[in-house]
């Protein structure tokens, strides 16, 4: 089953004066595609967890972390696949920030074409053998969790309603305060992703300094 295409585009942005307000301005335009602004805990976001590849159960409010990245994959999804070297770089560069973690979420029933047909179990464990193969084909090396309901990628309602999107949520409560829509980036240069804007924009709304 195809994944889902994000295209919804929305971002505010302060202000500033001087060059900082033309740095901010040229910002803007650059991740205009990109960024939606968000503060809500009542999206059900307490009750996300997921399995790792490993076999690891991990809730999502239970992540040791100040901040919390999660990157929602979908095969057969071009732009997640272009993604992947932004999101290779950025797993290195914020396991230097231990308070920050990221990782990339798949919804199961997007693996399939007949996912009500099968049972939660069936769905993911045969996710995470076809998710698997995607990691060793593309060379993913972001920690994978395989979500469990009610999280679910969606096209016409709930928090996540297409692939690629990364989610940042603050913890202590567990709070989404931004979400990408479409990939980070899609650079691929490993020469030029540490100076991409939407790269440098996306560590400093993550909360690496």
């Amino acid at each position: 089953m195809d994944s889902q295409a994000n295209s919804d585009s929305r971002l505010s942005f302060p202000f500033s004066k001087g060059i900082f307000f033309r740095l901010n301005l040229l910002l803007i335009v650059s991740l205009l595609t990109v960024c939606a602004p968000s503060e809500q805990s009542n999206l059900g976001v307490k009750d996300f967890e997921g399995i790792s590849l490993e076999g690891e159960n991990i809730r999502i409010s239970d992540i040791a972390a100040d901040r919390i990245a999660l990157n929602v994959y979908g095969p057969n999804c071009l732009p997640c696949i272009k993604e992947i070297p932004v999101l290779n770089y950025l797993n290195a560069e914020l396991k230097k920030t231990p308070h920050i973690k990221l990782y990339m979420i798949v919804d199961p029933d997007i693996f399939f074409d007949n996912p009500e047909a099968l049972s939660t179990e069936q769905k993911m464990k045969e996710a995470a053998v076809l998710m698997k193969e995607e990691v060793k084909k593309f060379g993913i090396q972001l920690p994978v969790l395989i979500m469990k309901p009610p999280f679910k990628v969606d096209r016409t309602e709930g928090l996540v309603t297409g692939t690629p999107e990364t989610l940042l949520f603050k913890t202590k409560p567990l709070i989404l305060y931004y979400n990408f829509i479409g990939p980070i980036s899609e650079e691929s240069d490993p020469n030029k992703i540490p100076k991409n804007m939407k790269v440098i924009f996306f560590k400093r709304m993550a909360g690496q300094s």
